[in-house]
């Protein structure tokens, strides 16, 4: 865990380089989506820089909010546990979920970096050194199953789909249904129903 992810949409890639030049200038590795070569599974090679990364810092705005790479990404790190600070660059309406996190605001010319980089120290010194996995919502032993789970719980955070289907639950995990129902009814806060055609649903239900 030695680097901050920084989450962004293509409209916002100017202000995610000025980013990471300003990390590096305060001794911060910074990670973009960008840094990936050719040939690679842009996938995994993101899924395995969040649950890396000590921190992640999410651009918002208008684009970015619409943007489902960026919804994912940043939900994908909340599962994992890796600590998430939202930077907002434009007037947004931030995404409930975000609320209720410590937001930046950089919409002024004044832009708070400082209280950037400290939070990123503190985000670092809160995290153990050596090399461990970060842990989601519940614990696994099985990594395949984690994995499948943090990309679940990523997809179920997403406000626009209150409910998803097990089906389409699986796909994202890349686990076949039944495992997907056997990962998912480990966690208390996951509702389940029988949405239309019969087909069996489930929603986050955080209180």
């Amino acid at each position: 865990m030695n680097h901050v992810f920084i989450s962004h949409c293509h409209e916002n890639l100017k202000f995610a380089r000025g980013c990471q030049a300003r990390l590096k200038e305060n001794g911060f590795a910074a990670w973009k989506s960008d840094n990936i070569p050719g040939g690679e599974d842009w996938r995994k090679e993101i899924d395995k820089a969040i649950t890396e990364a000590f921190a992640l810092v999410v651009v918002i705005t208008p684009e970015s909010k619409a943007s489902e790479y960026v919804t994912y990404e940043w939900a994908f790190a909340w599962g994992a546990g890796v600590k998430v600070i939202p930077v907002l660059l434009k007037k947004t309406q931030i995404h409930p979920r975000l609320e209720s996190l410590q937001y930046l605001d950089f919409t002024t010319r004044a832009r708070p970096w400082d209280k950037l980089v400290n939070l990123l120290r503190e985000a670092k010194a809160s995290k153990p050194q050596e090399s461990k996995p970060s842990k989601p919502d519940i614990v696994m032993e099985d990594k395949n199953r984690q994995r499948a789970y943090a990309k679940m719980m990523a997809a179920l955070r997403d406000e626009k789909w209150p409910w998803r289907t097990i089906r389409r639950l699986a796909i994202i995990g890349e686990v076949p249904q039944k495992v997907a129902m056997e990962i998912l009814a480990h966690d208390p806060n996951i509702d389940f129903a029988r949405g239309g055609r019969g087909q069996k649903i489930a929603k986050l239900n955080v209180k």
